[in-house]
């Protein structure tokens, strides 16, 4: 699945241990093959931090967490369910009432950037600099480093002519309606899985952290199996009033 538009083009490359500092260096910017072996970014000194004039205007950021594939070949994907768990969710719950958009957007073909856990958010920039130092100082980031998980962290901004547009970070291909209105349903969606997500894993709180996170990750697998057919697909066929849909073989089925 192909990275969603808009994204910006001047990324900011955050080792565990200087995330304020690339912080303060991607102020002054401004800004689904086989995978290689990927290299982390040299830390660099700390510059001043320029505004821009959309210094106050909500818009796009994105938090990518790249991580590994294990030594197998193998997608961790269970490492998702942990970082939205563990890292976002009570930056989320601090920052939520000044977010009016957010998502998690989950990747892993074998490409360049590989397996990504992505959280994009529309904000002002003073709630994004808070829900970025917060995130970056997590002290789980670093554990996910020593072991080998975490390849890169990141900030990346929308493109600067459209980051004010909450329809910017929608696929450009559907209609323009679609894509004003793609980003709520989507929060919801999100917002669910992330409860889900909590849910299963406070059954599993006597368990070390990554076997926590793979039960998780199994459970959720299962309920997406047994029920998606009726609490998701059904339900949203409904609102449309059980037309048929063309579906990616472009079969028609209904729900």
């Amino acid at each position: 699945m192909p990275n969603h538009v808009g994204i910006g083009t001047e990324p900011v490359l955050r080792p565990m241990r200087w995330g304020l500092v690339l912080w303060g260096l991607f102020l002054l910017l401004g800004g689904c093959a086989t995978q290689p072996q990927p290299q982390r970014a040299e830390p660099q000194q700390p510059v001043a931090a320029v505004r821009s004039v959309d210094s106050v205007a909500p818009g796009w950021w994105y938090l990518r967490f790249r991580l590994q594939r294990g030594a197998d070949g193998t997608v961790d994907s269970f490492l998702d369910a942990l970082i939205a768990d563990q890292v976002l969710a009570d930056v989320i719950a601090r920052h939520g009432a000044d977010i009016d958009l957010w998502r998690f957007h989950r990747r892993w073909p074998r490409d360049p950037t590989g397996h990504q856990f992505s959280f994009i958010f529309f904000a002002p920039p003073s709630v994004a600099d808070a829900v970025i130092r917060e995130t970056g100082q997590d002290a789980l980031l670093d554990r996910l480093d020593a072991d080998g998980h975490l390849v890169e962290f990141r900030v990346d901004r929308a493109d600067p002519e459209r980051r004010a547009d909450p329809a910017a970070t929608s696929d450009a291909s559907w209609p323009p309606e679609i894509q004003r209105e793609w980003p709520k349903f989507i929060m919801g969606a999100s917002h669910m899985w992330l409860g889900l997500v909590r849910a299963e894993a406070a059954k599993h709180d006597g368990l070390p952290l990554y076997a926590r996170y793979r039960a998780v990750e199994d459970a959720l697998s299962s309920v997406w199996f047994q029920e998606a057919n009726h609490a998701f697909f059904h339900h949203l066929s409904a609102l449309f009033g059980y037309k048929p849909v063309r579906v990616i073989r472009r079969d028609v089925m209904t729900f």
